[in-house]
């Protein structure tokens, strides 16, 4: 027996005794003073290998449900089982679950295979096996979702064509498949999906779920009968109550039963779910022809059924395990469980940095277009300001140069966004998963973003610097491109802080555009009398003000600009106060212009220190907005 083999036959056998039960599980939220009831008494059960499908018209509960049993918020009231012993903390669920959600969140430069490879490694991190032993697992759970074909088939980018809708959502639960769950959450796994594509993907996660002894609870909207046959039991909601519990073939009479029987040639889920919703039918319209029934549409007295029926006869939402004496009151997770929730920070930072570089050398649309964006610049302003002359009369025009490499380079970093929103999004799915934490994204973005905005900063500097014709000498130039890159890379913090807090490309491209605005206006090149309203703060936290004075400095600091007239006609006319004039010479040194513009006190080495400390704020600030909104 391989060593792969084994594990999984230790998976299966922790698998085989699962049954997870919740019983008068409510949930209400504050609304206008007073509690609103969105979830009330909802029991069932569904074990290990079953597929129980949670059904509803729409404002009905599913999500609200699925999210109180998935442990991701807390019932009001009521309780979770597993395998008869009671949760008392709803970590325990997350550690022995994995949740799908309803948008295929996924990077579209990956295949197919690296995504789930990428998954499985970050989810068995602790798992004992080996990373060939990970890989081989990912492989075959992709084989086991018909995924095989496609493995080596990139996702899909809005300009590159990739897998279909299907797949996609069969590659999502491939995803949740491959952490080895006892518990497998899927919000509306086939929403969006034609028929038969619907029943293929659902077909998939019941062959796996059987084969890896798994437990399956799926919030569904309209299956067909064929889709709905999959499932072994389904839970009928409306109005956060149970309208009905049980197997799909114990729909139909129970509903004839009520007075309400199911039309020839009507698929009896369709059949339930038009009597329980009142979204355009008034309580009473329709009433059923056996006297003594239920009003179609009235919610209220399906309910009413529901409860009478389970008290007049075995309750079938009743789970198994609650009879066995033998359990321990209280759950507490197993060692294994434990180990596969202990998080390795390292190993997770290596494996999201290695993901981070495929995607960035990958992405031509986000990370290609932005690298030739600053080429393009680079070129741009080398033209424009192309061998400007070194002379007192073109000053201002040389600290335009400087100027506008700050304030445009560092406008740019909105272009960082929507590739940003795409790592955020698989973020989410991977840490509500309990993958990895915000710090380990934080770095691991960290750890690539700056590489990528100096390759970016270096490919602009050494066109435009040299073009230009700026302060000759490779350490000047070289202390440019830092300060260069420093700004650089503080407003890209600064765009994806904003991001992270407002995830809507819109709003938050609104934003950072106006803030970066707002820098250029408070920096001090246009208005160097600033009033001092805005000098006291604004001009001081303003990345911008310490990178365009550390470019000024660089450059003019040893510098002469000739001025114009001679001294011996006494015509020479300097825009600078000089110090040269009293030695004879009819120029401005750059030290003047320095002191001149309000500079000479600033020191390079704070002022970069500075600029570091404004990233580091930017990023802390960033991992915080992670932990708070995510």
């Amino acid at each position: 027996m391989s060593d792969i083999e084994k594990q999984d036959e230790l998976s299966l056998d922790l698998h085989e005794r699962l049954c997870f039960s919740w019983k008068n599980v409510s949930f209400s939220v504050k609304h206008k003073g007073s509690d609103k009831q969105l979830v009330s008494n909802v029991s069932g059960h569904v074990r290990a290998g079953e597929m129980l499908a949670v059904m509803g018209p729409s404002g009905a509960g599913k999500s609200t449900t699925l999210d109180l049993l998935a442990g991701r918020k807390l019932m009001s009231s009521g309780s979770a089982f597993i395998d008869g012993s009671e949760v008392t903390k709803p970590s325990d669920i997350r550690r022995i679950s994995s949740y799908v959600e309803q948008e295929d969140a996924l990077l579209g430069v990956l295949t197919v295979g690296e995504t789930v490879r990428f998954s499985a490694r970050l989810s068995l991190l602790n798992s004992g096996m080996t990373p060939s032993q990970i890989d081989q697992l990912a492989d075959e759970t992709v084989a086991s979702l018909g995924l095989a074909a496609v493995k080596d088939n990139r996702v899909g980018t809005p300009i590159q064509r990739g897998i279909s809708g299907g797949q996609k959502r069969r590659l999502t639960v491939a995803n949740g498949f491959v952490a080895r769950p006892k518990l497998l959450f899927l919000d509306e796994p086939i929403s969006g999906l034609d028929s038969s594509s619907g029943y293929e993907v659902l077909s998939a996660i019941r062959k796996v779920a059987r084969e890896r002894n798994i437990a399956v609870i799926a919030t569904v909207h309209s299956p067909t009968w064929e889709t709905f046959s999959l499932f072994d039991r389904t839970l009928l909601l409306a109005g956060g109550q149970t309208m009905f519990y049980g197997k799909p073939e114990e729909v139909a009479p129970y509903f004839a039963s009520l007075g309400h029987p199911c039309p020839p040639h009507t698929n009896p889920a369709d059949h339930m779910m038009n009597l329980v919703n009142n979204d355009f039918g008034q309580v009473g319209e329709a009433q059923p022809a056996t006297s003594g029934g239920v009003a179609a549409h009235d919610q209220a007295a399906f309910a009413a059924s529901w409860l009478r029926h389970t008290q007049s006869s075995a309750d079938p939402t009743q789970s198994p395990c609650l009879t066995d004496g033998s359990k321990p009151k209280f759950y507490a997770p197993s060692s294994e469980s434990k180990l596969r929730s202990a998080r390795n920070m390292i190993s997770q930072i290596g494996l999201l940095t290695r993901r981070n570089l495929v995607n960035y050398s990958r992405n031509v649309l986000a990370f290609g277009i932005r690298t030739g964006m600053y080429i393009g610049m680079g070129i741009m302003v080398g033209l424009v300001w192309i061998n400007l002359p070194q002379t007192d009369s073109r000053t201002n025009d040389r600290l335009s140069v400087h100027f506008y490499s700050v304030a445009f380079l560092g406008f740019m970093s909105v272009a960082g966004i929507p590739a940003f929103l795409e790592e955020r999004a698989v973020y989410v799915r991977e840490s509500k998963n309990n993958l990895y934490g915000p710090a380990a994204f934080t770095i691991a973005q960290t750890l690539v973003t700056l590489p990528f905005l100096f390759i970016c900063t270096f490919m602009f500097s050494v066109i435009a610097y040299w073009a230009i014709g700026l302060h000759p000498g490779g350490t000047h130039f070289f202390n440019w491109l830092a300060f260069v890159y420093l700004g650089v890379a503080a407003a890209e913090m600064q765009s994806l802080l904003i991001a992270a807090i407002i995830p809507i490309f819109v709003a938050s491209l609104a934003i950072a555009a106006f803030l970066n605005g707002f820098w250029m206006s408070v920096q001090g090149y246009f208005m160097r009398n600033l009033p001092a309203f805005w000098k006291s703060w604004a001009h001081w936290i303003d990345y911008e003000t310490f990178a365009f004075q550390l470019l000024v400095k660089s450059d003019f600091k040893g510098l002469v600009f000739p001025c114009a007239g001679s001294l011996v006609e006494k015509t020479c006319q300097c825009s600078f106060p000089s110090s040269l004039l009293a030695a004879g010479q009819c120029a401005v040194s750059g030290n003047d212009v320095i002191d001149s513009l309000g500079y000479g006190g600033a020191s390079m080495v704070l002022y970069a220190f500075i600029l570091v400390l404004i990233m580091l704020f930017y990023r802390i600030a960033f991992y915080v907005a992670l932990r708070v909104t995510v």
